[in-house]
């Protein structure tokens, strides 16, 4: 069983999860997109959306293919509804990620455009090389994680934006194919850990732009 996010996928061997990049190998399930982005990009922070935090600075963002949405709505659907082989992926270890980011003078790096919690490893791990170099290791992420990896990925993280997308378990059910009550537990965990968090609201008409759940 795949620990890594509620869903806890239990699949046959050389079978993938839900997200379409962890696979079971003899009962270990292995990361396929580790240190292969499909999207590299110099961001204004306020793009993630972060606005509390390094104003109007670079941050290196990037990307893999997969998530552990499905998220009707999605603007970045040609890559987080997508395999790792139907992608153009880069080789970019975690090593060169962060001397990229120093060529081009960004103070954070993101994981973002899709939920990056899929290649949890390739985020730790370029967060804790971050570390050493005095670059924020930041994320924009749906919170669908279980608690144990996210407390151990909070020793290397910076900031989270959180996507609340709606305070309703109808909507997740329905819109995401996921559950409204790890995303609460994950922002709990954000704020004992003390990790600065943002929370964003994508209002959609008709959908979750009640008011009174909004308040």
């Amino acid at each position: 069983m795949c620990t890594l996010c509620p869903r806890h996928c239990v699949v046959e061997e050389g079978k993938r999860g839900y997200c379409e990049v962890r696979e079971n190998r003899g009962g270990i399930y292995y990361s396929l997109v580790y240190g292969n982005p499909c999207a590299v990009h110099i961001d204004p922070i306020e793009k993630k959306p972060f606005f509390h935090i390094l104003p109007s600075s670079s941050v290196f963002s990037l990307a893999t293919a997969g998530c552990n949405f499905d998220c009707k709505f999605c603007q970045n659907w040609e890559i987080s509804q997508a395999r790792p082989e139907e992608t153009f992926n880069y080789e970019l270890p975690p090593e060169e990620v962060i001397k990229m980011a120093k060529e081009f003078h960004c103070s954070s790096i993101a994981s973002t455009y899709v939920e990056p919690m899929i290649f949890y490893e390739y985020m730790y791990d370029i967060g804790r090389l971050a570390y050493k170099e005095d670059i924020l290791n930041v994320c924009h992420s749906n919170g669908y994680i279980n608690s144990k990896p996210l407390r151990a990925l909070c020793k290397y993280l910076d900031a989270a934006c959180i996507d609340l997308k709606a305070f309703s378990e109808k909507f997740y059910r329905e819109v995401t194919e996921g559950s409204l009550s790890p995303v609460l537990e994950t922002l709990k965990i954000l704020r004992e850990e003390g990790i600065h968090t943002e929370i964003v609201n994508l209002v959609i008409p008709t959908k979750n732009d009640n008011l009174k759940m909004m308040k």
